[in-house]
């Protein structure tokens, strides 16, 4: 099987393939291509080896030579088909997680679409991708900036499937924040730009979101049905991205019906189709849930292994909410390995990460955490005022499995 390095190369060599002549590609490949590198790590079966074992740090030259492959290209291709090559450029560096490079390229592309109806597509579509950005390194304020300016120009342009990706953004945020109820407005909203179109994928994603909000709720059967429909119609459609997404929120579902075994096998399904698109913030996610069914099933140290992983990607990625759910697994690690300080100072910086971000879901899924710990270590009252924080958030948004979880320790 190919590695991520040679998966990444392919990706770039087919968007230069077509923009570029033979000549070009192989300026490209000479000047900014460079090799990968390798390191072991021991005591651990074949499949986490290899997982655990992931390079994230091997990525190309043309990534600190961006600004010269840009200019190279705006010499060589019309107006329209340089936007076209931005846009891929910036998908190329999401998916490697040069985050900073994504944001600079689709600021490059909106300052050169301002105010011009003729390439109002382009823009929309930058304005979107800023905004989905923004949101997974949960700087609110300026992602809802993007929606706007996205949905406004989508709205100009007449395109109901740009509109429908706007609303379905907005909903996945409200998810983020533990807002469900204007999370499956915000869903509803994008089924409706989309009824008279025939865009499957965007439906597909709906049923994904759905599928998370059921997962949630405590309506399992629900969320499952609506994954399996959702991984047809992608798996029908050779969509990769979706497919690891699907997976790892089948993953997630399994792993709260507590079927552990059934869930691992969905992450490695999850990492394994990930690695195929080279996609960097899906593995860091695939890796934390990992760690986290390791302190499920007692394998703290294969736990600690891939939540240090996760951290590194995570980081690399800016992946915020995430670096904060990796900061409440360590504290599960270092609380089962007796290491109730080191524990305490994990679980207070995921609560704070989460408090800043504004993030009640994985605040309250945190507070769980640490009450367990106080308890544990007799801090009885200031573990019960965490239980209860954490109780009243999940009754407002009517989560039958944590409110009896927490229950049931108070």
């Amino acid at each position: 099987m190919d590695s991520l390095e040679q998966k990444r190369r392919r990706f770039l060599e087919d968007i230069l393939k077509n923009f570029f002549n033979d000549e070009d590609t192989k300026t490209f490949k000479e000047n900014f291509l460079t090799s990968k590198k390798s390191y072991k790590i021991s005591n651990l079966n074949a499949i986490n080896k290899k997982q655990i074992n992931l390079d994230i740090n091997d990525l190309f030259k043309i990534l600190a030579q961006l600004d010269l492959l840009i200019t190279f290209a705006q010499s060589k291709l019309s107006l329209n088909k340089y936007l076209e090559f931005l846009l891929l450029i910036g998908k190329f560096t999401i998916i490697v997680g040069e985050v900073s490079a994504s944001i600079y390229i689709h600021e490059k592309i909106l300052n050169e679409t301002k105010n011009k109806p003729e390439l109002i597509s382009f823009c929309a579509a930058a304005a979107l991708t800023l905004a989905e950005i923004y949101s997974r390194q949960a700087s609110w304020k300026t992602s809802f900036t993007y929606i706007k300016q996205a949905n406004a120009l989508f709205k100009k342009a007449k395109d109901s499937k740009g509109s429908a990706n706007c609303e379905n953004l907005l909903g996945t945020i409200y998810g983020d924040f533990g807002e469900l109820k204007k999370s499956k407005e915000h869903f509803e909203k994008s089924l409706a730009f989309l009824e008279n179109d025939l865009d499957s994928a965007l439906k597909g994603t709906l049923e994904i979101n759905l599928g998370i909000l059921n997962n949630i709720l405590g309506e399992f059967e629900a969320a499952l049905s609506y994954y399996r429909r959702a991984l047809v119609l992608f798996e029908g459609m050779h969509n990769l991205k979706r497919i690891v997404e699907i997976r790892h929120n089948m993953g997630m579902l399994y792993t709260k019906m507590n079927q552990l075994n059934m869930a691992i096998k969905e992450f490695d399904r999850c990492i394994s189709a990930a690695l195929q698109t080279g996609y960097l913030p899906s593995i860091g996610l695939a890796y934390l849930s990992k760690a986290y069914i390791y302190t499920r099933q007692n394998d703290f140290l294969v736990a600690e292994a891939f939540a240090d992983k996760s951290l590194e990607i995570c980081n690399k990625t800016n992946d915020k909410l995430s670096i904060a759910d990796i900061y409440k697994i360590k504290g599960i690690i270092y609380k089962n390995l007796k290491k109730h300080q080191t524990a305490e100072d994990y679980f207070l910086t995921s609560l704070r990460i989460n408090k800043e971000l504004k993030n009640e879901l994985n605040y309250s899924e945190t507070a769980i955490e640490y009450g367990k710990l106080l308890k544990k270590i007799g801090r009885v009252e200031e573990a019960d005022s965490y239980f209860k924080s954490a109780l009243k958030y999940f009754k407002k948004i009517k989560a039958p499995y944590e409110i009896k979880e927490i229950e049931d320790l108070l």
